[in-house]
């Protein structure tokens, strides 16, 4: 009896749990899924292939999405939480654990509501370069340029932001920057406003590609002619914009991290390649 008991012990204490813990290893990978899609979106898996995104379909890790100028999509996780990828952005799944999940942002900007949890972690890497930017519970906002400026921005929570080995904590309503070289900002108040300046083209052109220039403060993102283009690490940007023969308006957007939004318009802007616009002298008789 004495041994039974022994080995009832040894069971109870040693090889259920063992046996529970290989099941838990057991259970299929967690997974985002896409829960809306709008516009133009798509996914790639370890192939490389892009394909059109589709509403349910789930993303590993080493998965990517992008969305196009004008496409945006929402992805769930388990436990609720969620990313919404805004236009012109690109990202990559890095790691799905029950306990950590990761993101990489390309470019572009991103959004995440992650739910509260002491057991759960939520990163996202923004500039390519190593600097994370993870959560406990939070809901911020994360934008990266693709050429390693990137910054991020708290609605709710705390977001601490590392890079070059320095952290810093980013409380509700504060943002932080990352700039090109991996140097890490403090974090400061989002702004109350937005300016923007455009520098827009001739009034009239002979020539179908034309220059659009202007700042914005930076970290910011701005659309001209409905196609994002780089802001610097000033703010400034440009962009060259191929319109055909007739007459047009162009217009140009900027977006920032407290989510104010400012849209200028051009004056009209003919654009006619066929007339000769020279000047001939008088023949004198």
């Amino acid at each position: 009896m004495a041994l039974a008991l022994v080995a009832g012990s040894y069971y109870l204490f040693f090889v259920r749990p063992e046996r529970a813990a290989e099941r838990a290893h057991a259970q299929a990978p967690e997974t985002l899924v896409i829960a809306s899609v709008s516009g133009g979106v798509e996914t790639a898996g370890p192939d490389g292939h892009w394909r059109t995104a589709r509403v349910g379909e789930k993303l590993s890790a080493r998965d990517r999405i992008r969305t196009d100028d004008e496409g945006s999509a929402q992805l769930l996780a388990a436990d609720g939480s969620t990313v919404q990828l805004a236009p012109g952005t690109d990202a990559r799944v890095d790691e799905l654990r029950r306990e950590l999940k990761r993101l990489s942002l390309g470019k572009g900007e991103l959004t995440a509501e992650v739910r509260d949890d002491p057991h759960r972690v939520f990163e996202v890497e923004v500039d390519g370069h190593g600097a994370i930017a993870r959560t406990r519970g939070a809901s911020f906002t994360a934008t990266a340029d693709g050429a390693g400026a990137a910054a991020v921005a708290t609605r709710r929570g705390e977001v601490i932001l590392a890079a070059r080995g320095k952290e810093v904590v980013i409380h509700t309503g504060q943002f932080a920057r990352v700039v090109p070289g991996g140097a890490l900002e403090s974090p400061r108040p989002l702004p109350e406003s937005l300016f923007l300046k455009v520098n827009w083209p001739p009034a009239t052109s002979t020539r179908r590609q034309l220059e659009v220039t202007g700042q914005t403060a930076p970290n910011s993102r701005v659309k001209v002619a409905g196609h994002y283009v780089r802001v610097d690490a000033d703010g400034h940007y440009n962009a060259n914009v191929e319109l055909p023969d007739g007459v047009h308006e162009l217009h140009v957007r900027a977006t920032d991290l407290a989510g104010h939004i400012v849209d200028e318009k051009s004056p009209r802007i003919v654009v006619d390649t066929t007339t000769d616009f020279k000047i001939q002298p008088p023949k004198w008789k």
